[in-house]
């Protein structure tokens, strides 16, 4: 009986170091060898049969890209207007919503700072007028050989002096659009529209007291043509060029879409979100596109070639995609790629591959552990 004992206990050893045997030699089936920086699986490797591997081809694309971005007025096409100087509302010629062209009164403004420059402005004619009659009087008379050259060049600086002045109160007053030859001494001054436009704000008051540093009481804008500016990824921006197409949906218009051109891309770069404002010029039909509103435009790259692979075939590192890439018959090496977009499960390389690799497509997530 004892010695039975002994034989079986002697069984169940060999029973169990051959079955460690057999696991050991299984894992080294599974198991793949790394070479320098490349990985082998070999023949009896289980892994094999579970990979899929393709060539990446180049193939025709238009790479498609999606932004925020806000309505904003063309600067040269919006005016907001203040009061010139201190003064007093007296009169409103416009309402909110009112097509203005340039020129059109918008409201009059009583100033005692205007009737100043309107008196400094009659006073200097008036001396230029007396200078220039006396110049020509002692130059007439020097003509004549009656006249005194020390009296001709004395009337000649007067003159001169009066004229200098004179042009200095011309200006003055035509800074506030007036015309000095169609001035009427103390009437208010009519502030008119720089531009043609619309009526967007309108915060006159008749009688209101304003200052020179008041905040604006009226805007005008033309908005039949509207600039979108969209923040685009510093990494999307080499696909934008100037004179590309776009497309733009605001919530107000849902399915409506408003087509425009890329007019200008900053060359700074927010260093916040690290995005570059991109100025898309866009028609604005029935004026539906209003300053402020919110839009996501479509980028839209020229057509051209493009690197796309099944998405299942990007890995991550240290949050970097890579693909494995195979350089001979079951050899592989990581492969790190910058990505553009996807579309129905395959995803555009922008940098990384040139179209012309085999890589894992399938599978590859076997060969995570390998260092």
């Amino acid at each position: 009986m004892r010695s039975l004992i002994v034989i079986n206990s002697f069984l169940i050893l060999i029973l169990f170091f051959f079955n460690s045997c057999k696991k050991n030699n299984q894992l080294e089936v599974v198991n793949y060898r790394l070479v320098a920086d490349e990985i082998y699986i070999p023949d009896s490797s289980n892994i094999r049969p579970k990979l899929k591997i393709e060539f990446a081809k180049k193939e025709p694309h238009q790479l498609q890209i999606y932004s925020a971005a806000k309505i904003k007025a063309i600067p040269n096409n919006y005016a907001e207007i203040s009061a010139p100087f201190n003064g007093r509302i007296t009169e409103s010629f416009v309402r909110l919503g009112q097509n203005v062209n340039r020129g059109t009164p918008l409201f009059a403004i009583y100033s005692s700072d205007y009737t100043d420059a309107q008196k400094m402005f009659l006073q200097d004619k008036q001396q230029y007028l007396l200078s220039e009659k006396d110049f020509k009087r002692q130059k007439d008379l020097l003509d004549n050989g009656v006249g005194v050259q020390r009296d001709y060049e004395t009337a000649r600086t007067t003159f001169e002096n009066s004229k200098s002045e004179l042009e200095k109160a011309i200006a003055s007053i035509r800074i506030f659009g007036v015309d000095p030859d169609k001035m009427i001494f103390g009437e208010p001054l009519i502030v008119r529209s720089p531009i043609i436009g619309q009526v967007i704000k309108n915060s006159i008051v008749v009688g209101k007291y304003l200052t020179d540093n008041s905040n604006s009481i009226l805007t005008v804008a033309e908005i039949s043509k509207v600039w979108i500016t969209a923040s685009v990824k510093e990494k999307d921006i080499r696909f934008i060029e100037e004179g590309d197409e776009t497309e733009a949906e605001v919530t107000a218009h849902p399915g409506e879409i408003f087509k425009g051109k890329v007019y200008h891309i900053d060359e700074i770069v927010d260093e916040d979100t690290r995005s570059i404002n991109v100025l898309i010029e866009c028609p604005n039909r029935g004026e539906k596109l209003k300053p402020g509103m919110y839009a996501t435009v479509k980028f839209t790259q020229r057509p051209g070639q493009a690197v796309l692979i099944p998405t299942s075939a990007l890995l991550q590192y240290n949050d970097r995609n890579f693909v494995y890439v195979q350089t001979t018959p079951w050899h592989f090496k990581k492969q790190i790629v910058s990505t553009a977009e996807t579309i129905n499960d395959r995803t555009v390389i922008a940098e990384g591959l040139t179209g012309n690799e085999s890589i894992i497509v399938q599978g590859g997530f076997y060969l995570l552990e390998a260092k």
